[in-house]
């Protein structure tokens, strides 16, 4: 039966596996984008001061960032994992 809780239960899975995807690549891309911005900081000529400033700025930013993912991340996650034990 194609309506049964079952089928529902997988075919919606099948989307939270999806919207995992999608959000792991979007943290990925925040994670890149801040290793790029990192080493820029690293290769310039400023002094090793303004550095350590602008490395802390980064840092606060990339945590801010991603953070919005994680969270939902962990929930997509808790949700699978219970429907999981639902199945």
């Amino acid at each position: 039966m194609p309506g049964d809780a079952s089928t529902r239960i997988r075919m919606y899975s099948a989307s939270l596996d999806v919207m995992i995807r999608d959000v792991m690549r979007t943290l990925g891309n925040i994670d890149f984008e801040h290793a790029l911005e990192v080493d820029r900081v690293e290769r310039s000529a400023a002094s090793d001061e303004l550095k350590q400033d602008v490395r802390e700025k980064l840092a606060a930013a990339h945590r801010e960032r991603r953070q919005p993912y994680v969270d939902l991340l962990n929930r997509l996650w808790m949700q699978q994992r219970h429907q999981s034990f639902a199945a």
